[in-house]
């Protein structure tokens, strides 16, 4: 497909993640032919294998920021982009905490992997690049990482906005107000409240500020997942007037005709604990 959306994992906290009730392989994004993928977590390889997609033909990976559930898979996407480094290929794009480090925490990026990537772009929020005939901007976010963004990709067609981990605000809700589609990590339900990320209600506010045509709810926690994803879509489907889809691992969706299908096939075995 040329234009889809491909959630390979929708896994949210430790719990989830640890025990994979959920994937987190990250978000594939074929967008007019140029294939990205978007925060790399732990078994991204193993579930792009099981979704049928070649990594080799990815032209640029996004990272968001450091957490492992965003990051892990990084150097290992890499290496098979490249193999290894055999044909330096591809834009790593990624805050200065993935790419160097800090003076609590060593660099996700491995050195070699430097140089098996054609660029390594350091960004912060606020910046634009553009890769092939796809324009990105990073965002602003409020997350436990100061250093962590979300991403906009611009074709001529459509925007398509990734919050990331982040909390609440009208300024940050504000960057997507031109999206088409709305990708909101939304970790906690309605009566839960975490620092660093959205609830039930948050991404309420979110969606009725940025007034996507489609809103994707992903990244849950183990609470969010007791408390049925689905239903909580409905629920505010109805208080935004916006159509809101709770992912599961596997979801694809064309970010043209919002049209969604599942990859029930190759991916169903993986969520046999939820």
């Amino acid at each position: 497909m040329e234009n889809s959306v491909l959630f390979l994992g929708t896994g949210g906290d430790s719990l989830v993640v640890g025990k994979q009730i959920r994937a987190s392989g990250g978000i594939v994004l074929e967008l007019e032919g140029n294939q990205f993928i978007l925060d790399p977590g732990p078994g991204c390889l193993v579930r792009a294998k099981q979704a049928d997609i070649a990594v080799r033909d990815t032209i640029a990976v996004l990272v968001s920021h450091a957490h492992t559930n965003h990051s892990n898979d990084v150097n290992a996407v890499i290496e098979a982009m490249s193999v290894s480094g055999l044909d330096r290929i591809g834009v790593l794009v990624c805050n200065k905490q993935v790419a160097n480090g800090d003076d609590k925490e060593v660099p996700v990026l491995k050195k070699k992997c430097w140089n098996y990537v054609e660029r390594v772009l350091v960004l912060e929020p606020n910046a634009r690049i553009g890769i092939n005939s796809i324009n990105i901007y990073t965002t602003q976010t409020k997350h436990l990482d100061s250093e962590g963004m979300g991403f906009i990709f611009e074709t001529p067609r459509y925007r398509i906005g990734y919050v990331s981990d982040t909390e609440y605000s009208d300024e940050i809700a504000s960057q997507f107000e031109k999206c088409g589609m709305l990708i909101l990590n939304c970790k906690y339900p309605r009566e839960m409240k975490g620092t660093g990320n959205l609830n039930v209600d948050d991404a309420i506010k979110f969606i009725k500020k940025a007034s996507p045509k489609l809103a994707v709810l992903t990244h849950f926690g183990i609470k969010m997942i007791e408390s049925d994803p689905m239903y909580q879509a409905r629920e505010i489907q109805r208080e935004t007037g916006v159509e809101v889809i709770a992912a599961k691992d596997g979801l694809l969706i064309n970010p043209v005709s919002f049209s969604s299908r599942m990859r029930q096939s190759t991916l169903e075995p993986y969520n046999a604990q939820e």
